[in-house]
């Protein structure tokens, strides 16, 4: 039995991939499948996770899944046309892999069965648990504050003058907290501040 957990707001999408994977798992793993939501209770329990990753959310700590098991895959699912880094990432998802939703099937099924492979021939205990060396992002104050301008719609002259500190400067801590969360437009990081907010701000 293979239990697999999905977290993904697409029901159409979430109704397709449910529908490959057990078809590809029973038909060519001769492997019996179990569907369910992803909430805390199934986490220990799953061995593939799919869930969906908004911009820039892949670089924020995730709680939950510091309790799946070491050898569980994690199927990351993402809109955009740029594939996440998966370069410090942090240690709880540091062997994700990610399918984009335009994926073709094909080359769909041989990420996941790659990925499956290397998950299964892993080395016990390969998932790092120690918090204290997580490469997860965090905001200087600085930023912080500026995160919460954008998040409340200010453009970066509104936020030079509130803050009274220079548009070069504002601009600067912009691209700084677009380059931490891998974010390539300023939709991306609207996505992200409203995803982070009273998580890292």
């Amino acid at each position: 039995m293979i239990n697999i957990i999905f977290e993904d707001p697409n029901m159409a999408y979430r109704l397709g991939m449910t529908h490959f994977l057990t078809q590809i798992f029973e038909t060519e793993k001769n492997m019996q499948v179990q569907i369910q939501d992803l909430d805390e209770s199934n986490i220990p329990y799953a061995d593939i996770i799919v869930k969906h990753f908004s911009a820039g959310e892949i670089h924020v700590c995730p709680p939950l899944l510091q309790a799946r098991h070491a050898h569980s895959l994690i199927i990351g699912v993402y809109d955009c046309r740029t594939v996440p880094f998966t370069a410090d990432l942090p240690l709880c998802i540091s062997n994700i892999i990610f399918i984009n939703r335009q994926c073709s099937l094909n080359r769909m099924k041989k990420l996941i069965f790659n990925g499956w492979v290397n998950r299964t021939s892993g080395m016990p205990g390969q998932l790092p648990r120690n918090c204290s060396q997580c490469n997860h992002q965090m905001l200087s104050p600085m930023q912080i504050n500026v995160a919460k301008h954008f998040h409340r719609g200010n453009d970066v002259d509104q936020i030079a003058r509130e803050m009274r500190i220079g548009v070069k400067c504002v601009s600067a801590h912009k691209r700084k907290i677009m380059s931490k969360f891998s974010l390539n437009s300023d939709s991306e990081l609207l996505t992200c501040l409203r995803f982070i907010k009273n998580k890292v701000f």
